[in-house]
């Protein structure tokens, strides 16, 4: 196993280990300010992820042309995968967080807190989820675990309860560039799969705050279902 992997694989354990004794519910963490900067900034949702709300109606975009389905990510534990891989012949729902860019996107943990929340919902629909974490470089793959806490911060769930769906991560940024949503370090971005590996809805955000809600992405997929491919 090579160094960036075994780091990401310490990582995650050491956050899962800090409270392995301990499977009472956490309380959220205090509010703290975060910086600004970066693409599209926080604004007025700094203290307040309740505040956050995404688009109920998010129609899509064009599909990006390059076949991603087949660009190899990672696993928290260090393994090689595909996106094909993991649908499985399912319909695939693949969230680009922006990733850690010096802190934690208040918009990425909330997201991926309601997808976990909402996960039943997807599986009705014979659907996978995956949320792909970009690291610019492998030294940054401890903050995956620091990701991983605050997403069950904001469920009030254990510390060290895994996401009932994979979470990946994108080294080197390999699948943004493909897709061409770098923009520190990533916009935005999900994208629904079908069992052929074609994408079938595709939404890049303007802003770290511009992405489909559940609602949106159900319906997507609700839609796919009766929606020959192609059409």
């Amino acid at each position: 196993m090579q160094r960036w992997q075994k780091g990401i694989v310490c990582g995650l354990i050491a956050v899962l280990a800090g409270c392995s004794q301990n499977n009472a519910p956490s309380a959220p963490a205090s509010p703290t300010t975060i910086s600004t900067g970066g693409y599209g900034g926080y604004g007025e949702y700094d203290t307040d992820p309740n505040m956050i709300q995404f688009l109920d109606t998010a129609p899509t975009q064009d599909a990006p042309a390059e076949d991603f389905a087949t660009v190899p990510l990672t696993t928290a534990d260090g393994k090689t995968v595909t996106l094909k891989e993991l649908a499985n012949g399912k319909s695939l729902v693949a969230v680009f967080t922006r990733g850690y860019a010096g802190s934690i996107c208040p918009y990425c943990s909330t997201q991926t807190s309601r997808l976990i929340a909402n996960y039943p919902e997807f599986q009705k629909r014979d659907a996978e989820v995956v949320v792909i974490y970009p690291l610019e470089k492998p030294e940054d793959s401890s903050k995956l675990g620091d990701f991983l806490t605050r997403v069950n911060q904001l469920n009030m769930a254990p510390t060290n309860q895994t996401p009932p769906f994979p979470l990946l991560v994108d080294i080197g940024l390999k699948a943004v560039d493909i897709l061409g949503i770098r923009r520190d370090l990533s916009k935005p971005a999900t994208y629904i799969i079908d069992g052929s590996g074609s994408v079938r809805f595709a939404y890049v955000g303007k802003s770290l705050a511009d992405r489909p809600s559940v609602k949106a992405l159900l319906e997507q997929l609700d839609t796919l279902k009766t929606a020959p491919a192609g059409g």
